[in-house]
């Protein structure tokens, strides 16, 4: 009884054993033995290098694994992929499993659902394609482009070791450099006046200001109509003056008006003229001089 006892044992051990042997097995096939996963089929003719285990997605979100890759030799371009994914997504009939490559080589089955009210059921085939992914598109997008930028970087380059070797790139710069050095200069300058010179001026016109203020403030003081009165009274004595001295009725008209006043005054000094220039002539008819008593 306990060597049956025993040997009973030993045999739960081994099939223990063979149990997690093939849950481990599939585990690294990313099968879960356990799961409820629903089984749907894609055929396509090149799987581009895709392996049991690899993933499954939908917008970027993993939701289910590949548990199989069969070959149908009957059939060259038929290659099975058992698609394990899981049982709470429903898939919109005209769905496709899409074949990715990825950045680092691997490929990966894209899912992308259609819009539509009918559902696969489990079993099911659905629409496959393949997609080259990002290493296709450096391929076969970016390489020719890059192909036909290639000759125009080297004549841009070219023409830049040229310009690099021109004298003139260097009498250019240095008078570049000159016309920065002066407009520092000018702006040293322009900063000066503007914080010594501007603030004497404004104070100028402060004081000035100040002194405007202050006359028309003198002038609002000022008796305007006794000034205009003063001023009405010295035209109207002017103008007295004015007739008094045209009027021939008064001495002061006729000796302004009279020419016999002109010519006698003349006259006087015409002989006054002649009187001096007389004496000048013979001084002796006028002066007389006496030395010791004798004339």
């Amino acid at each position: 009884m306990k060597r049956f006892t025993k040997e009973i044992k030993i045999g739960g051990a081994f099939l223990f054993c063979l149990a997690m042997l093939y849950i481990g097995v599939n585990f690294l096939k990313g099968n879960n033995v356990f799961s409820t996963d629903s089984t749907y089929y894609a055929v396509v003719s090149n799987t581009g290098g895709i392996v049991p285990s690899s993933v499954i997605t939908t917008n970027g979100f993993q939701v289910g694994t590949v548990s199989g890759v069969d070959y149908d030799y009957a059939n060259p371009n038929r290659i099975v992929l058992t698609l394990k994914i899981k049982e709470s997504l429903r898939i919109p009939k005209g769905s496709n499993a899409v074949l990715v490559n990825s950045l680092l080589g691997g490929v990966s089955v894209d899912l992308r659902l259609s819009q539509g009210d009918s559902y696969c059921t489990e079993g099911d085939t659905l629409l496959s394609g393949f997609s080259g992914g990002l290493t296709d598109q450096i391929e076969h997008v970016m390489l020719p482009q890059i192909t036909t930028l290639v000759p125009k970087v080297d004549s841009l380059i070219t023409s830049l070791s040229a310009l690099a070797a021109d004298p003139s790139l260097g009498v250019a710069l240095n008078n570049l450099e000159d016309l920065s050095r002066k407009i520092n200069q000018m702006s040293d300058e322009l900063n000066g006046i503007l914080n010594n010179e501007v603030p004497i001026l404004l104070a100028d016109l402060q004081g000035a200001a100040h002194n405007v203020y202050s006359i028309s403030g003198k002038l609002d003081n000022v008796d305007y109509e006794s000034l205009v009165c003063r001023l009405d009274s010295t035209i109207s004595n002017l103008q007295m003056l004015s007739v008094a001295l045209i009027d021939e009725d008064n001495t002061v008209g006729s000796l302004l008006s009279s020419s016999e006043l002109y010519d006698s005054i003349r006259s006087i000094c015409t002989n006054a003229n002649a009187l001096i220039e007389d004496v000048k002539a013979h001084p002796s008819r006028y002066i007389n001089i006496s030395v010791f008593g004798k004339k």
